[in-house]
């Protein structure tokens, strides 16, 4: 295996005794009842971890003792096997014990090791180099209890030695007890960051050596919410890093995008062709992007330093592939020879709106984009996304909030805020016939701004027109029956202001369902509230809930009636902790009417303390996400519901007396407020 100029020799697990003072005892859990604190067939007793880094060499240690309380139990407790990079750690296997009525026995030995390269972000194109060290227990029984330990030694030269340790102290599952140890030289300055529940930790420096300690002693599983935040951390854990500054983090990968002296032949009569054909900056920062985005495949070989340095220039473009530091080494090359300044930019697809809160340290990234300024104005460009569409001003811009331009003396900068985007726009217009057996023709128009118009592109450039065609009739017949084509799909491109506009043209077969021997109903489908509010709510909320990206979907309905129905105008208007949502519908003729849908994400983030408040929106928003409306048959032709007034919309459905009713009760708490 090798990377560049550099070989890996690989070599699989030593054996050896856990570093000194490193508690191998026998294990136990006093008069708890194992199966009482049992999940998946395991009590989990004891994990212990302790990072020592006042050697030549880091030394990560972890042991950790489980017992076997029912079947499903086996399977993971008899499954041993531990994630290293050859690169530069070396792992040392120290036990793998099996205790068992009073008694122990030693079950690892280098014959019972199989190493596997399983690279776990494959589909992604992402290749690390780490190896996998499996090991399958033999003879685990109910009731066993499976001791190991192991340590990993080394860590990757690239980050000098930089120190970011973030264990965790609760667990998804109930653990008994949980130890964690830091050993630091004396002079060595730390922060220390506590998130969740945790216990202070002890402090003292015994022979030269500082060791912080962490215990944790019955503490209750944390329950994750699926829709929190991905930089939410609620349960308990520590981050620990050096004391050090953002632009110091920055001065570590600096050095490896300094662009090359002159750039490969192919590649500088590129760049010059484009500035000849661009005099304007803004426009030759777009043909640069597309440029590098169209030239390369996103392909990561991390291997070695290569997960922190990107390639040379003359290799990135020779191969035409690369991952973000590649692509964005590459741009920063092509904007400076076309007299753009430009530098590298590193930022988190993960945490990255709370990047703010983390303490300086060199592990905070995980993505490269690229900062381009111009006439003072600082654009954030992705070279790694495809599909782009607009000049510069209606470009689609990275969400990470926070990002760190490689300069010197470098600190966190805010990308630029924006308004809120109308990410989609949808027009409806349904045309009914007067028999009932004879299909309804549907137009749908809807214009895609910003990510969703790249999302878009990229969906057709992929899938094609057609495959993309079935898609959106599919997605439609699953809510109205079968729909037939009455035409081919349409895309529109918005050119310079990065839209996309498709138009589909349907006859459904079928619009309206039996309510009874005599009437009909139609039901509109709901392409607002519930793609974009999920409803998730629990009784025990504990975590923020993460709305996406602030946005507005917009979807006017017109509904061309043979006949009038019962529903009555409405025009609502629900606000949440941080949505927003307008329903309307009003009648334009006595034979049409259109309904409006604007909803409006305002913040990404609801707090634990305003979730009932966002659920309660949500519920009252799908009252008002639709139109129903009923119609009758006579002779094979619609008519008149039974009972339906005369004038625009008749009498009152069961949409509008729910909408009458829930403004009443709005005015009646409104009234009951101003007394008492």
């Amino acid at each position: 295996m090798a990377y560049g100029d550099e070989r890996t020799v690989v070599r699989g697990p030593e054996f050896g005794p856990a570093p000194a003072g490193f508690d191998m005892g026998t294990p136990g859990i006093g008069d708890r009842d194992p199966a009482l604190l049992s999940e998946r067939g395991c009590c989990f007793w004891l994990s212990d971890t302790r990072v020592d880094a006042t050697g030549a060499e880091r030394v990560w240690t972890s042991r950790l003792v489980q017992q076997v309380t029912a079947g499903d139990g086996l399977q993971s407790a008899a499954s041993f096997e531990v994630a290293f990079n050859p690169s530069y750690e070396r792992l040392v296997i120290h036990g793998v014990r099996v205790w068992r009525d009073g008694g122990v026995r030693e079950a690892s030995s280098p014959q019972a090791f199989e190493l596997f390269r399983r690279e776990l972000n494959l589909e992604r194109a992402v290749y690390d180099g780490r190896l996998t060290a499996h090991m399958i227990v033999p003879d685990v029984r109910v009731g066993d209890v499976v001791d190991t330990c192991f340590s990993i030694v080394g860590s990757n030269p690239v980050l000098k030695d930089s120190l970011s340790f973030t264990p965790r102290l609760q667990w998804s599952s109930p653990v008994v007890e949980t130890r964690v140890e830091l050993r630091l030289p004396p002079t060595r300055a730390v922060t220390i960051q506590a998130f969740g529940k945790v216990p202070r930790p002890s402090d003292e420096t015994v022979d030269g050596v500082r060791m912080l300690r962490w215990r944790a002693l019955d503490v209750p599983p944390w329950r994750h919410d699926s829709d929190a935040p991905p930089w939410h951390v609620g349960f308990g854990s520590v981050h620990v890093t050096d004391v050090t500054t953002w632009g110091a983090v920055a001065d570590l990968f600096r050095d490896f995008y300094a662009p090359p002296e002159r750039l490969p032949e192919t590649l500088e009569a590129a760049a010059l062709a484009l500035m000849d054909s661009r005099p304007e900056p803004a426009a030759r920062t777009v043909a640069g992007l597309r440029l590098v985005q169209e030239s390369l495949r996103y392909h990561s070989v991390g291997v070695g330093d290569g997960g922190f340095r990107p390639r040379p220039v003359e290799a990135i473009w020779e191969t035409r592939y690369g991952d973000c530091k590649d692509a964005s080494r590459l741009l920063v090359a092509v904007l400076r020879r076309m007299g753009i300044e430009a530098v590298p930019a590193l930022v988190n697809t993960r945490i990255g709106p709370g990047l703010e809160h983390e303490p300086a340290n060199a592990t905070a990234f995980d993505h490269c984009i690229v900062r381009a300024t111009i006439d003072g104005q600082n654009w954030w460009l992705d070279p790694t996304l495809t599909a782009q569409g607009g000049d510069l001003e209606h470009l689609s811009r990275p969400r990470h909030v926070w990002g760190l331009p490689l300069v010197q003396g470098a600190q966190l900068e805010r990308m630029r805020d924006t308004e809120i985007p109308t990410v989609c726009e949808t027009r409806e217009t349904w045309t009914f016939d007067r028999l009932a057996d004879r299909p309804a023709r549907l137009e749908m128009r809807t214009v895609y701004r910003d990510w969703r118009a790249d999302d878009i592109r990229r969906w057709l450039a992929n899938d094609g027109p057609r495959n993309v065609a079935r898609r959106l009739r599919e997605s439609l017949e699953a809510e109205y029956g079968q729909a037939v084509e009455a035409a081919p799909l349409e895309v529109r491109d918005g050119g310079a202001e990065g839209w996309v506009e498709l138009v589909e043209l349907y006859d459904i077969d079928r619009p309206f369902q039996p309510w009874d021997d005599s009437r009909l109903r139609f039901v509109s489908r709901d392409d607002v509230v519930g793609p974009n509010l999920r409803d998730l709510e629990t009784v025990r909320r504990v975590e923020p809930i993460d709305l996406g990206a602030p946005r507005r979907v917009v979807t006017e309905r017109v509904f061309n009636l043979p006949t009038p129905v019962d529903v009555r105008p409405w025009n609502v208007r629900m606000a949440g902790p941080a949505t927003e949502l307008v329903s309307s519908l009003e009648w334009r003729t006595n034979r049409q009417m259109a309904h409006v849908l604007d909803l409006t994400v305002l913040k990404r983030v609801v707090e634990v303390e305003s979730a009932r408040d966002h659920f309660a929106a949500v519920r009252e928003a799908r009252h008002f996400n639709g139109v129903s409306f009923v119609v009758g048959v006579e002779k094979g032709r619609l008519t008149p519901p039974a009972g339906a007034g005369k004038g625009r919309g008749g009498g009152i459905s069961w949409l509008g007396w729910l909408v009458v009713g829930v403004l009443a009760l709005s005015a009646f708490a409104r009234l009951a407020s101003g007394f008492g």
